[in-house]
């Protein structure tokens, strides 16, 4: 494990971007920690790295948003966010592995919010909010 603190939400989307340099296209990235820890920004610092002409939003009411990258390998972000869940059967609708393609990175917030995540992720994230500008992200 690698904890990283960033002082500012640019700081966050830098580290995203480092991040998205050794993204191939396939992956399923957890994002684990409260709301306001940085989740969705870091997910912003991704999409934009890889080349999204669109603004990247919390996909806390939508539970799915879906970003088109310019990037030769990966040409999608699906952003999933599972905190309106109710039970586990609601994963199922979602149909997840229809996503999960080579050309394509998918990130989920809250993947534990029935307690353990059912997922098999290729990385996990954490973010710890320490103050209004500090994270701790932990890969």
């Amino acid at each position: 494990m690698k904890t990283y603190i960033t002082k500012s939400e640019t700081e966050t989307k830098q580290l995203a971007s480092q991040f998205a340099k050794k993204l191939t296209g396939g992956e399923l990235v957890e994002l684990i920690g409260e709301l306001g820890a940085g989740k969705t920004t870091f997910v912003r610092g991704v999409a934009e790295a890889l080349g999204a002409k669109v603004k990247v939003k919390s996909p806390t009411f939508t539970l799915m948003n879906e970003y088109p990258v310019l990037n030769p390998t990966i040409k999608k972000i699906i952003h999933l966010d599972f905190y309106r869940f109710e039970d586990p059967s609601q994963l199922e609708a979602i149909a997840l592995c229809d996503y999960q393609k080579a050309n394509t990175v998918v990130f989920v917030e809250w993947p534990d919010i029935f307690g353990t995540s059912i997922l098999t992720p290729t990385q996990k994230i954490a973010f710890n909010f320490i103050d209004e500008q500090t994270r701790e992200i932990t890969f």
